[in-house]
């Protein structure tokens, strides 16, 4: 995106783009974000790690049904803090390096299919909001089951508050 791209975005709260000089990053985000924070009802969120547990607490096997609601758990996480997938200035994603499965392990942590659920979740979520983001390969989370977990930051702007 170049100037005339985000001059015509001037008024956005955040702005995303790949600035030149920079390596284009895969899809999924852009590489720097800028967030112009209100003075008067400016709030920053901040989203623990969501991981694949579904409702009833449930640890699902598989590492694509984890990433569907760690996303799941994200959205609704955000939601109830009064932003959106829209208003995320930042992504953090978690991602464990040996899982057990022996074919999922032999891909690099880009390729293991949860960066296209997360471009898929933005285009429908956010009209295609591409946040920064950090890719980090981990020996493992919480629980010996999860092999995937999401955190981020956001920021918004509440009308009529100080």
């Amino acid at each position: 995106m170049g100037f005339t791209d985000r001059f015509k975005n001037a008024f956005k709260l955040i702005q995303t783009f790949n600035p030149p000089g920079v390596p284009t990053p895969p899809p999924s985000y852009h590489q720097v974000a800028v967030t112009r924070v209100p003075t008067e009802g400016g709030r920053i969120i901040t989203i623990a790690g969501q991981v694949g547990i579904d409702a009833n607490g449930q640890v699902p096997d598989s590492f694509q049904t984890q990433v569907d609601f760690a996303y799941y758990n994200l959205s609704n996480a955000l939601t109830a803090a009064g932003a959106s997938l829209k208003d995320v200035v930042h992504v953090r994603h978690y991602i464990v390096v040996n899982t057990g499965n022996e074919k999922l392990d032999q891909l690099d942590l880009i390729d293991r299919g949860w960066q296209q659920k997360w471009i898929d979740m933005m285009d429908r979520q956010a009209e295609g909001h591409r946040p920064p983001d950090t890719v980090l390969g981990v020996a493992g989370l919480a629980k010996k089951s999860l092999l995937y977990e999401v955190e981020c930051w956001a920021v918004i702007r509440v009308v009529g508050t100080t």
